[in-house]
């Protein structure tokens, strides 16, 4: 399972069984941290997932050095809740080449912006695949 991780919203992504392919899964609307980690382990759950890899924004400027840290908290909490295993990749573009993708298939903006977050969770883990499989 992965996680793009956003102030109102969390694009999630899951890989099929081989570990080959990420697909994009859903968006969960953001509610509060506990609302928060009820509903993704839910999914995790149902999905029957090995870990969690959760998008983690490497840029220098100070505002993504607070979301760093908040992400990180966030996983923190992840862990000793629910006791799952989270992998933290860097999602650097991720968003803007899961808008361009979709600019470029033709989806419009409205829907774009709508889908944006589950594609880019999606991309996130598709990094994480190519990385586990490029080493097997």
């Amino acid at each position: 399972m992965c996680l793009d991780m956003g102030k109102k919203q969390i694009g999630i992504a899951f890989s099929d069984k081989t570990q080959l392919i990420a697909t994009a899964h859903s968006i969960y609307n953001r509610k509060n941290i506990s609302k928060d980690l009820g509903y993704l382990n839910r999914v995790f759950k149902e999905n029957e997932a090995g870990s969690v890899v959760i998008g983690l924004p490497l840029e220098t400027n100070r505002k993504s050095s607070e979301w760093y840290e908040t992400i990180i908290q966030f996983a923190t909490k992840m862990v000793k809740k629910y006791k799952v295993n989270i992998y933290l990749q860097d999602e650097s573009l991720s968003t803007f080449i899961a808008i361009h993708t979709l600019k470029t298939a033709g989806v419009s903006i409205t829907k774009s912006k709508k889908i944006d977050d589950k594609i880019s969770a999606c991309i996130i883990l598709q990094r994480t695949l190519d990385k586990i499989n490029a080493i097997k």
